[in-house]
């Protein structure tokens, strides 16, 4: 069962960019074969070259031009079509395609977004495993640094030794340092495209956003959020491994959403099954009516864009909520409740010498002495030797049982723009405390550690990150619908009650994310191929190409409205698992692709495209 309260889904996309290095596979062995592989080319890709030449869209020659090229004319033409064919069928005929040797560096990367991913947000359990907008893209580039000090630069007058290198090629260097965003910016209020803050209206930023505004409803409560980078992504990714790991600071304006089924403004309404790329008109939001193109797709929402804002009236969160993430990484993520919480329902805890064994009631000190057998939770230890056939003994929070009640998130030193889970995600000298900010204050404190009412308030005692007892109702065609029977689903159209037990947070909340090496990817089925042929019917087959989930874990603080924190269960913590599609780009391989302005076929300087492909 899915839950529709999505906070701060999209920005975690970012991540992505670090995990996917690259390798371009060029050359000769690719010249006249945009569809085969092998030897020779075929028939099939002579027919394929000669619908290019005359306008059709055929993928492998739009990725990569010089391999349908093979007059080396600049252009594909019929003529390149029948050189391929003569060659399919034996005749002595000489393919030349002008693929840069070896490959061209790589620059930069765009990342796509696609179902699969996962959002788990809020201590209430109503704002988890919920899904992302799809198709949103972001960009970020290879990071060069100063030879002698190691500073970060473009190009080499910005070193005091004019020496710029690239961290990596992704061809012989592997290792590369990420950093961006590099797609294009927008007014933070209006969400116009911009340049620079003089074309915004006075006092509102140009700003990168975190793909178009995202539609959340959850707990009878719509919103509609806006996330944008607070400052740079930096972070690192291996080209041999596909791993990678970076942080970044974001700011998401949280608006009251404008109805339950529509929580964002739409450009495109499920019914109309919209696709990015498609152009409709904006439902709602600060410009009814006008022209929009889809940017993203919300599954239960329909279409998002950049050109439906928000009104500006119904942000209920000042210059955006502060969303830290210290850690977005290919591997495993983790951390672990150590903070007080602070309902007065919940004062059990060591910290105040009330520590109790959630489970029996037993006065403790610390989670050792709440021991309890890893395959029977009910079972109390001391030592593994009482655990026959029960697993091994084990402390909580490695079990569902602690002592006494922990939460999540706080501040550091009580800044609302600094949550944290722990003193290490502080500034040095800082120290992350419970939120001293009472009613609607970003810096409120995390009041409950779940909302299991059932259950003791122990989550995970049977499932993980579920309550054993405790209900919850979502209508079947509508799941960010609650419901208590089917009479409220029949009477919107949304189907049926479906009960499912509550998601919940643990003392201890972990993510592992999925590494995928860089090479050749559908961009169908997503999985691994060496020729379109490999694909479902109109996939292709994408060089330079990679799948991977990137997983974070963060702290949600308070937004203005009292439905909304009470709904999500915020200030609380925010857990992520996002998949998506990056492909690598190349300057100087003479295709414009990601943030790339231009691509003139080399990396040289002063010829009016640089080498990171920006025109000069």
């Amino acid at each position: 069962m899915k839950s529709k309260w999505m906070f701060f889904a999209a920005a975690l996309l970012g991540a992505q960019l670090l995990a996917q290095p690259a390798v371009v596979v060029a050359g000769n062995m690719d010249c006249g074969q945009p569809i085969s592989s092998g030897a020779n080319p075929l028939a099939s890709d002579a027919l394929a070259v000669l619908k290019a030449a005359v306008g059709q869209t055929i993928q492998a020659c739009v990725d990569k031009p010089c391999i349908c090229d093979v007059d080396d004319s600049g252009g594909i033409t019929a003529s390149d079509a029948l050189r391929i064919l003569k060659k399919s069928v034996g005749q002595e005929i000489d393919l030349i395609c002008d693929c840069p040797p070896g490959g061209a560096a790589c620059t930069s990367a765009e990342l796509t977004t696609l179902t699969g991913s996962d959002l788990d947000s809020g201590w209430t359990g109503l704002g988890h495993n919920a899904d992302v907008v799809i198709g949103s893209t972001i960009t970020a580039r290879t990071l060069r640094r100063c030879s002698d000090n190691q500073a970060a630069c473009v190009k080499n007058s910005d070193c005091t030794n004019n020496d710029c290198k690239k961290t990596c090629d992704c061809l012989d260097d592997n290792l590369c340092d990420i950093t961006g965003p590099t797609h294009s910016k927008h007014c933070v209020t209006t969400l116009a495209n911009c340049l620079t803050n003089a074309e915004c209206p006075v006092g509102v930023a140009c700003v990168a956003t975190f793909g178009p505004p995202l539609p959340l409803s959850s707990g009878g409560t719509p919103a509609c959020v806006v996330t944008y980078f607070d400052g740079l992504l930096s972070g690192t990714a291996d080209a041999t491994t596909g791993t990678g790991v970076m942080s970044a600071n974001l700011r998401s304006r949280v608006h009251l959403g404008e109805l339950l089924g529509r929580p964002c403004p739409r450009c495109g309404t499920p019914e109309q099954n919209p696709q990015v790329g498609q152009q409709f008109t904006c439902e709602g939001g600060q410009t009814p009516g006008a022209a929009c193109t889809v940017e993203g797709v919300s599954p239960n929402f329909g279409g998002v864009s950049h050109a439906c804002a928000p009104t500006t009236g119904s942000n209920i969160s000042g210059a955006g909520l502060a969303i830290r993430f210290s850690e977005v990484t290919t591997g495993t993520t983790t951390k672990t409740a150590k903070l007080p919480c602070k309902n007065f329902s919940f004062t059990s805890n060591p910290l105040n010498g009330t520590g109790k064994c959630l489970d029996n009631d037993l006065a403790c000190t610390s989670n050792a002495d709440c021991k309890r057998c890893t395959g029977d939770p009910t079972t109390a230890c001391t030592g593994d030797g009482q655990c026959a056939g029960k697993g091994t003994c084990a402390e909580s929070p490695d079990q569902p049982i602690s002592c006494g009640f922990w939460c999540q998130c706080g501040f550091c030193n009580n800044n609302p723009s600094l949550p944290c889970f722990e003193t290490g995600d502080c500034p040095e000298g800082q120290v992350c405390q419970v939120g001293a900010g009472t009613g609607n204050a970003q810096n409120a404190p995390q009041q409950k550690p779940n909302d299991c009412a059932s259950d003791k308030n122990i989550c995970g005692m049977e499932e993980d990150e579920k309550c054993a007892q405790t209900l919850q109702g979502r209508c079947s065609l509508q799941e960010y619908r609650s419901c208590n029977d089917d009479a409220t689903c029949q009477s919107n159209g949304a189907g049926l009650c479906e009960f499912d037990f509550r998601p919940c947070f643990e003392p201890r909340i972990s993510r592992t994310g999925v590494p995928s090496p860089l090479g050749r990817h559908c961009t169908d089925t997503l999985v691994t191929c060496s020729v379109n042929g490999d694909c479902g019917v109109g996939g292709t087959c994408l060089d330079d190409t990679s799948v991977a989930q990137t997983v974070a874990l963060f702290c949600v603080p308070q937004t203005a409205s009292s439905a909304i924190n009470n709904a999500a269960g915020i200030t609380g913590p925010g857990a992520v698992a996002v998949k998506g599609f990056v492909r690598v780009c190349r300057c100087g391989d003479g295709v414009i692709g990601c943030d790339e302005q231009c691509d003139d076929g080399n990396a040289d300087n002063g010829d009016g495209c640089d080498d990171y492909c920006q025109e000069e």
